[in-house]
């Protein structure tokens, strides 16, 4: 008898300790995400808006271990919509911008092409919505993020079928696909630094990054070299480093992405013409 009991006290003692450990960890937890949840960003910097031109095309050679693979062509475009509005505000147009990123194989690369387009408030350079295209001689599939207040609905289309989910954002948020053109409108000022969190469509998340603006890099490109400020891009697992013009309107230059092996920079340029927000209404 005194044996069972015993043994009874022990399994109950275990029990115990085990439910003090479940809970510790649901306590842990909870403490993880709200600390996750309410992580300190620090200040944004004032975005300066660069001279955009409508019209303007940028075209781009992508290389990896130094071999020549593909042509990346972006055009901006100047557009106006209906602004997001709820049942009591009024009717408002808003300035878009309009980005569109043609990737295509150069005769060397394999089959790959790569659509993205873009649009996002002129003003404050959130995203609007995005939509892309790709195609391997493996895979393809069309994927759409439309944003609105607070969250983000995402199709993602695949010889597989349709996925559909609907994603609530973070306070501070851009989207990754847009991230070559709005970090043009980052002050090019040495030491500059920010968190923030980008939305991957494809991947159905958000994800933490940093960004720290260097100092001065003379890029050579087929242009001339050009005089850049070089920003680092901050992942969780990779680090990217991009390069600027000085000079209005901060073209985007290219990157310099090593743990890939891939660099892109810029080829040819068409400028287009001025930017002139008009009136809002």
């Amino acid at each position: 008898m005194s044996v069972r009991r015993q043994g009874s006290s022990e399994l109950q003692a275990s029990s115990l300790k085990l439910r003090s450990g479940s809970l510790w960890l649901v306590v842990y937890g909870v403490w993880l995400f709200a600390a996750c949840v309410t992580e300190d960003l620090g200040p944004m910097p004032t975005f300066e808006v660069p001279h955009w031109q409508d019209g303007e095309t940028s075209v781009y050679v992508v290389t990896r271990n130094d071999s020549a693979l593909y042509r990346s062509v972006v055009n901006l475009e100047f557009d106006e919509e209906m602004g997001d509005v709820g049942p009591n505000d009024s009717i408002r147009v808003v300035p878009t911008l309009i980005v569109t990123n043609v990737v295509e194989p150069l005769p060397e690369a394999g089959w790959f092409y790569d659509s993205v387009q873009v649009v996002l408030r002129r003003d404050d350079l959130l995203p609007l919505r995005t939509f892309r295209s790709v195609e391997t001689d493996i895979s393809e599939f069309e994927i759409s993020a439309r944003y609105s207040r607070g969250r983000v609905q995402i199709e993602k289309q695949t010889i597989d079928g349709l996925t559909e989910e609907e994603l609530r954002l973070p306070a501070r948020f851009h989207s990754y696909d847009m991230v070559h053109t709005w970090l043009r409108a980052v002050p090019l000022v040495s030491g500059t630094s920010f968190r923030d969190h980008l939305v991957i469509p494809f991947e159905f998340r958000t994800v933490p990054v940093k960004f720290l603006v260097l100092g001065t890099k003379l890029i050579p490109t087929q242009l001339g070299d050009i005089m850049c400020r070089e920003i680092v891009l901050i992942l969780p697992t990779r680090e990217v480093r991009l390069w600027y013009e000085l000079a209005q309107p901060h073209r985007f230059v290219g990157l310099n992405d090593t743990q890939n092996n891939t660099k892109m920079v810029i080829e040819s340029f068409r400028a287009g013409h001025a930017d002139s927000l008009p009136p809002v209404h």
